[in-house]
């Protein structure tokens, strides 16, 4: 063995890694999340040869396998194997980041660490968006831009994530809301005040700017949940939880922020349709729904596979005179009705054990987290997009992995 690697330290390099991602993930510099990930894969590899020993592994990273083992079975049941096989790939982070990081024992302190980075990465990247959006409208004099087949703000929703390649605004908002729950874990548990208010404005800011539905709805619960646990008793609770509703009923009607979701939403009629005077964000998300589950209802135990999924919903879209879904090739915008459809009850229940058993195992660092995502995953294919698998893998195993 070479002096150099002697003097090489496996267990610095996988913590600096580690920091980098946490940096990249909600940045719009994702694509370099797969040099990243296979840096420290192979860092755990130098890890394991020269230790020479078998690491234990945690039980909750079993899960995250099982799930990869569904993309397995598809390739039984697909007929294009090439799409399979690009979808089973995507998600190979669900094994490679638990088995990166089976032997390394992250210390309390290095995962505040990496919470702080990921908040202050988040931050910084938003801010560039708006800087952004300011040089442009002085450049150009004007606020608005064409983008995603519609005028859009500069400054809110695609107008504003448009400074980086696919850097979803609805992504970008779920990046801002764990960021949230990063600094109260961090921040405010540590009475580091100033800080939390400084960052938790920022993000709040943020995340009402990047104008996502899904996003504004996790903001308000998460204010609910930290107003709750700043009381103890039931009746204060009970009266919290029913101004927060009645608020949000008020919210809507008046729609104070002029927020054009809410307001198309209440000028449409509700209806399975996606018409274009008649489309909102549920008509149109009602249209998807149905359309997967009626796939589901074809193959209801394995699904269709993530192989055949975009083909025969493209196909029962056209079928079904949604005409703007099938263009676009929409998914099912609902990553639960999406996994009925394309890993039948199978997928569902394998998705389900991965967002449940970490709560009843009480792992409490990674509750709200997986409450956030589970929420975002009613309106949104949360797993559908690489980003978004790399960050639920590396957070859900990163999270369990503290030094016992």
């Amino acid at each position: 063995m070479s002096k150099l690697t002697k003097k090489y330290n496996p267990n610095l390099a996988h913590f600096i890694i580690l920091i980098g991602l946490s940096i990249i993930i909600p940045s719009g510099f994702y694509f370099l999340e797969g040099l990243l990930i296979s840096l420290l894969f192979l860092n755990w590899l130098f890890l394991l040869i020269r230790n020479k020993v078998i690491f234990k592994l945690d039980k909750t990273f079993f899960l995250l396998f099982g799930l990869f083992s569904v993309y397995l079975l598809g390739f039984l049941t697909s007929s294009d194997l090439n799409e399979q096989f690009e979808a089973t790939t995507k998600h190979l982070s669900y094994v490679i980041i638990p088995l990166s990081l089976i032997g390394f024992k992250l210390t309390e302190k290095q995962i505040q660490a990496i919470k702080k980075t990921f908040i202050w990465s988040t931050i910084t990247f938003v801010v560039l968006a708006v800087v952004y959006a300011f040089y442009s409208y002085l450049s150009t004099g004007k606020s608005t831009i064409y983008v995603m087949n519609s005028v859009q703000s500069k400054f809110m929703y695609y107008g504003l994530t448009r400074v980086f390649d696919s850097w979803h605004p609805t992504y970008v908002s779920f990046f801002s809301n764990l960021s949230i729950v990063f600094v109260y874990q961090v921040y405010y548990k540590s009475k580091a005040y100033h800080l939390s208010v400084v960052t938790f404005i920022l993000l709040l800011t943020g995340v009402f700017l990047l104008n996502s539905f899904i996003g504004l709805l996790s903001l308000a619960f998460l204010i609910l949940i930290f107003l709750l646990n700043l009381v103890k008793s039931i009746y204060t609770k009970t009266t919290i939880t029913s101004l927060a509703i009645l608020f949000s009923i008020i919210f809507y009607h008046l729609n104070p922020l002029g927020l054009s979701k809410i307001e198309k939403l209440k000028q449409t009629e509700i209806s399975i349709t996606d018409s274009k005077f008649e489309r909102n964000i549920l008509n149109l998300r009602l249209a998807k729904w149905q359309t997967s589950l009626e796939l589901f209802k074809e193959q209801p135990l394995f699904g269709v596979s993530a192989g055949d999924y975009k083909k025969t919903v493209v196909e029962l879209y056209k079928q079904k005179d949604f005409e703007y879904a099938a263009q676009h090739q929409y998914a099912a915008h609902n990553f639960y009705i999406y996994t009925l459809a394309s890993s039948g009850l199978i997928g569902l229940l394998f998705l389900f054990m991965v967002l449940i058993i970490p709560f009843l195992l009480r792992r409490n660092d990674t509750s709200l987290f997986l409450l956030i995502f589970s929420l975002f995953c009613f309106t949104e294919d949360m797993l559908l997009r690489q980003q978004g698998v790399i960050a639920f893998s590396y957070f859900y195993a990163i999270l369990q992995a503290r030094a016992k």
